[in-house]
């Protein structure tokens, strides 16, 4: 039987899809139209990581981020916010061109911080927030 995409519990529904083993977490969690979704990394359906490079595992992470996204029906264009966790600073330029590739006009807020070390040994690690049918609220804002 396949594994369950999303499970609803107490007005919200978890996002299992991604979901890394061994790790006691929701990959997302969608109340309303909001969908908060936690730490994605750049890491295979096994959850081992792709390659070492920051290009790699950015865009990686970024495609795990909008498969997440699209189990709660959701898109990257969706997202409003997203936090990026880079182990160094000297990765952000080729993170960023990475991120340009997803989001060539209108990306979404966005926070950046430098960590001392991720999960997994990861080089970066993205969270974000989505809310559905937030096209219609960058109409108004146009």
């Amino acid at each position: 039987m396949p594994m369950a995409v999303m499970e609803v519990m107490v007005g919200r529904e978890l996002i299992t899809r991604g979901k890394l083993p061994g790790y006691r977490y929701s990959p997302g969690v969608v109340v309303g139209d909001t969908a908060y979704l936690a730490g994605h990394f750049g890491v295979d359906t096994d959850g081992k990581l792709i390659a070492e490079d920051i290009a790699s595992q950015g865009r990686q992470a970024l495609a795990n981020v909008r498969a997440t996204l699209k189990a709660a029906g959701m898109t990257l264009e969706d997202v409003v916010s997203m936090r990026v966790w880079l182990t160094t600073y000297d990765d952000m330029p080729a993170f960023d061109e990475v991120y340009g590739a997803f989001y060539p006009v209108d990306p979404p807020a966005r926070t950046a911080f430098m960590v001392e070390r991720l999960p997994l040994g990861a080089a970066v690690e993205l969270d974000a927030i989505a809310v559905r049918d937030s096209s219609e609220v960058k109409a108004r804002l146009a």
